[in-house]
């Protein structure tokens, strides 16, 4: 990818929160950097480990290890930041240019046993009808992968506000009790398809075998999670409306209807 300006990322309320990189990044408000990860050969890492690794990553083409980046740009160092995983539009250039934040080194990850669902509810703040968020529910046997951003508290405080509309807690950082999270080096990868998922009146499941993990695993009681808890998520007549399975407008316009939710603290197990 040449050089890119987060603003001229593409973003529309029929796509949202799509199109994500296809690479780790960090970005100004001017511009895109990607990151090159490299390898690493353990089967778990601690929240230390994790930073210290990162901290040593390289931009793409470049000399320069993001600490390095990040102190040159007057940001806060590894050291001040908290993993916060990133599974809507928080993971899109273009929101993040948006909400000016810069200076947040994002990367991919893979959750098995937990997706990305979407919301019951509709933000009509900048478009009309307007765009449901993403959030999180427990499905036995799925994976995809998502965003890890390492956020300073100012970073962590503006996300929160702009979900909540800068009132409310209706959007609460929150931590898994459940499922499993891993860095990645595969990407794209591949989640189950429709014909993979079983249903027996009451629960969903995926009946074919996840591919091997490409990356150690991260422990969930390091990371935050921004949950929606004013209900949870869409109830599609007792099932979940994955992201990975249709997109925005298609779910708005095909499937929602309003006042059908599933509580929030019932399709996630929390710590």
């Amino acid at each position: 990818m040449s050089s890119t300006s987060p603003r001229a990322w593409p973003w529309t309320a029929s796509s949202s929160p799509e199109p994500y990189l296809e690479s780790a990044w960090i970005q100004s408000l001017e511009e895109i950097h990607l990151i090159t990860l490299q390898s690493i050969e353990k089967d778990s890492l601690t929240l230390e480990e994790l930073i210290s690794w990162l901290a040593t990553q390289q931009l793409k083409g470049e000399q320069t290890t993001i600490e390095e980046w990040l102190d040159c740009n007057n940001f806060s160092s590894l050291t001040e930041r908290t993993p916060f995983l990133l599974q809507g539009e928080l993971a899109n250039p273009y929101r993040l240019a948006d909400l000016r934040i810069s200076g947040m080194p994002i990367i991919p990850v893979r959750m098995d046993g937990i997706a990305r669902v979407w919301t019951d509810v509709i933000d009509g703040r900048e478009v009309s009808p307007g765009i449901h968020h993403v959030t999180l529910a427990r499905t036995k046997g799925w994976w995809e992968t998502t965003w890890l951003g390492f956020a300073d508290k100012k970073q962590a405080l503006t996300m929160t506000e702009w979900l909540n509309d800068g009132r409310g807690t209706n959007w609460r950082w929150s931590t898994i009790g459940e499922g499993s999270l891993s860095l990645t080096s595969n990407l794209p990868i591949q989640s189950p398809n429709l014909g993979d998922m079983e249903w027996d009146g009451e629960i969903e499941s995926v009946s074919a075998s996840p591919p091997p993990l490409s990356g150690p695993k991260l422990s969930w009681l390091d990371i935050k999670v921004i949950l929606f808890t004013r209900q949870g998520c869409y109830d599609n007549r007792g099932k979940l409306a994955r992201c990975a399975h249709i997109k925005q407008r298609q779910f708005h316009d095909d499937m929602f209807r309003r006042g059908s939710a599933k509580v929030w603290n019932n399709i996630l197990d929390l710590v």
